[in-house]
């Protein structure tokens, strides 16, 4: 709906921040699947390496992964969230795409803290001539953790594109009082 069609000021200005809100919860999204499919893209080639070269890879090429797409995520988490909040209730069509897109940056979030970032602690550790016997199950796990996050960051960007872009959603923005 343009923007001249709202009479009263307040109106305009929420329907201005929502519009932003949902501009950055699809942006920072967008960022975070980028990270999380590269890791996944990954995978297959880097469970051939030898251990001394996936460690020594895992410490130089991922530091910069967490500190461009860390924040990013948490951006993803906290707009998609208050996105959700305020759909239920403004865009009752909308709900369920939204709903479905932060629940999995949730988890996926939460499975970069319970699975992924605990092997990033581990694995730090290491040396480079001294690597665990058992380090292919600490691989897996940082590998398989991060696939997983990359399907479900995946279906947060989709049913979040696809909440702003579906017609019963953009009906509801048009008729839908802020």
């Amino acid at each position: 709906m343009p923007f001249t069609e709202y009479e009263d000021s307040e109106e305009l200005m929420m329907r201005k921040s929502l519009l932003n809100v949902e501009r950055l919860s699809l942006l920072s999204t967008a960022m975070a699947m980028s990270a999380a499919v590269s890791h996944a893209m990954e995978l297959r080639p880097k469970m051939r390496y030898e251990p001394p070269v996936y460690v020594r890879l895992h410490r130089t090429l991922y530091p910069n992964f967490g500190r461009i797409a860390g924040p990013a995520e948490v951006v993803a988490v906290v707009t998609t969230a208050v996105l959700a909040w305020w759909t239920r209730k403004q865009q009752p069509a909308a709900f369920p795409l939204v709903s479905t897109a932060a629940g999995c940056l949730a988890a996926a979030h939460g499975i970069f803290w319970g699975v992924v970032q605990p092997v990033n602690v581990e694995m730090v550790k290491w040396p480079l001539d001294a690597i665990p016997a058992d380090w292919a199950r600490v691989r897996d796990r940082w590998e398989y953790g991060h696939a997983v996050r990359a399907g479900l960051v995946t279906i947060a960007l989709g049913a979040l594109a696809w909440s702003l872009t579906d017609d019963q959603s953009q009906d509801s923005r048009r008729n839908e009082p802020c």
